[in-house]
Order: structure tokens, then C-alpha cells, then sequence
């Protein structure tokens, strides 16, 4: 009777196994893509506040050297003149060029010019996954390349401002590129790695490297290379990093990390009570005319 059991047995004991062993496989598999892939959400091509600021946009449309179209506005300062310094903006993860209009119209009511662009794998851009900064810089490269040749005489002085994902491509991209005159980072993680690690602890550190390492296999890049506080300090313009107090998405200490590590001309600016969703409407006008004020003056 033993004899008969024990197939039984094995097949039991293989059904266990399978059942133990398929979830580990799909959630391996799994977590890569999500630190590359997002929610893809669409673009309002016509948003009425427009209409209230009376602000006149023009598409951007180019496509990147590894043939990635690139979608955005191009909104010019009512204000025509060939010294009024350019300000591109770059969305958080998942976001969109549209986000935070709200906040940078009175920016530019200050005779800025706004550049607003969805990265690649966001809004109306192509491109599948979202690296940090480490191919999103080639857009903004490029960017700034379409500027020079379509808007020359309108966008001679041009800073960056990234929020929370996008502070890291802004970070990458002065680093890389000598014609940015200024950066601004709000709400910026210092590195990615502790990023990760802060946000799910819940995850074995040996999982979390390996889905790092498929991720970076995956869409082609390496995180350590474009770790914002590496890349800070070797950003030669002058620099403003903004961060909430209350930030527990990204923690306040991201900011003086990032602070700390910078060369050069630079600043701090912290939002009393501010966390990681609130922080443009917590600083508000404040903030605006610190933001404003940090734009002409890296242009003397």
C-alpha cells in the first residue's frame, strides 16, 4: 500500500512546489518593468488655462538619435525680447508636459520663456521605458538643439527645472550639457538605489538588485552612471534645490544630500509643510518669485 501512495505523494509535492515557486517567478519577472513602465496618461492638447493666461503655444516635434519622437509646447514670453532666458521644464514619473501648468504660467508671466516636453515613454512621445536620466538626457539635448535652431533668438539663456523623477534628467542633463545656465531641481531623489530601497523595504535586498539589474539589461542603461548626487557635482552653472520638509515619498534629506554634494554656485530653498504632492502649492508665490528670481539672475 506504501508503494501506492508515493506517486501520489511526488504529485503533491510538485503541485506544491509550483505553487510556491510560480508566484516568485511572476513577481521576478514583474518587478523590473515597474520601475521602467508607468501608467501612459494623455495629453490635453488645448487646456483652458491657456486661455485665462492668454499664452500662445507652438508644437515640438523632433525626434532623438535613437529615433525617439519627441512631443511638446513651446510657449514664448509676451514679453519679446532676445535676453529673456528660456525655462524648460521636465514632469515627474508618469506625468505629462500639461502638469503644473498651473504653477509655471506666472513664471512665465515674468518674461520667461517656457519649454514643456513629454519624456520619452510619457504623454504624446514614443519610447517604451523611463531610465532616470540616462537616455532622457538626449532629449533634453536635443531640446535644446531645436530651440537653437527654430527659436534662436528667443531662447539665448536657458535654465531646467525637474520635479522628483525629472530632477534626476535635469540633474544629467546640465551635467552633460555646458549651454543650460542654470538647474533647478524640486523634490529630487539623491540616489536611485536608496530611492528603492526607502519606498519598498518590504522587498529582500537581494530582489531588488536583481530586478535593478534586469531593468538595466532590459532598456539598455546603469543606474550608478546616472546617480543625481555623481552627477550634481559635476554641474558647473548655479543651481536651486527645492525640497518639501514633509516629504516622505522622497524624504527632505534627498534635497541636502543633493545640496551638500553640489560644486560651485548654488542654493537651498525648503517648503515649510510641504510633501511630495504639495510642494508647488505650499510654495507658492514664494516660490514662483524665488524660482523667478534664480532664472535672471544666472543669466548675469
Amino acid at each position: 500500500m506504501i508503494f501506492k501512495k508515493v506517486p501520489q505523494l511526488w504529485k503533491n509535492f510538485l503541485i506544491g512546489i509550483i505553487i510556491i515557486l510560480l508566484p516568485i517567478f511572476l513577481i521576478d519577472n514583474w518587478l523590473p518593468y515597474t520601475l521602467l513602465s508607468h501608467y501612459n496618461y494623455p495629453v490635453d492638447l488645448k487646456p483652458a488655462i491657456f486661455q485665462k493666461f492668454n499664452a500662445k503655444i507652438e508644437n515640438i516635434n523632433f525626434t532623438t538619435t535613437d529615433n525617439i519622437d519627441i512631443s511638446g509646447w513651446w510657449i514664448p514670453s509676451l514679453k519679446n525680447s532676445s535676453e529673456n532666458p528660456t525655462l524648460i521644464v521636465l514632469h515627474s514619473l508618469g506625468g505629462t508636459r500639461q502638469d503644473f501648468l498651473k504653477f509655471n504660467l506666472p513664471i512665465w508671466q515674468q518674461g520667461v520663456n517656457l519649454a514643456l516636453i513629454d519624456m520619452r515613454s510619457h504623454g504624446d512621445s514614443g519610447g517604451e521605458y523611463f531610465t532616470y536620466g540616462f537616455h532622457e538626457r538626449k532629449d533634453v539635448l536635443q531640446l535644446i538643439d531645436f530651440l537653437e535652431e527654430y527659436h534662436k533668438d528667443e531662447s539665448q539663456n536657458i535654465n531646467v527645472m525637474g520635479i522628483s523623477a525629472g530632477g534626476a534628467v535635469a540633474i544629467s542633463s546640465a551635467a552633460y550639457d555646458k549651454r543650460i545656465q542654470g538647474l533647478i531641481t524640486i523634490s529630487a531623489f539623491a540616489d536611485l538605489n536608496n530611492t528603492i530601497k526607502k519606498q519598498v523595504p518590504w522587498l529582500p535586498s537581494f530582489w531588488r538588485k536583481r530586478a535593478i539589474t534586469k531593468a538595466e539589461e532590459i532598456a539598455e542603461f546603469n543606474i550608478e552612471e546616472i546617480s543625481p548626487i555623481k552627477q550634481i557635482a559635476k554641474v558647473n552653472c548655479p543651481i536651486l534645490i527645492v525640497h518639501g520638509t514633509l516629504d516622505k515619498y522622497i524624504p527632505f534629506v534627498n534635497g541636502k544630500k543633493l545640496y551638500k554634494a553640489a560644486k560651485g554656485e548654488k542654493s537651498f530653498y525648503a517648503v515649510e509643510g510641504g510633501n511630495h504632492s504639495t510642494v508647488l502649492d505650499k510654495g507658492g508665490e514664494e516660490l514662483q518669485k524665488k524660482i523667478v528670481e534664480f532664472i535672471w539672475e544666472s543669466l548675469l
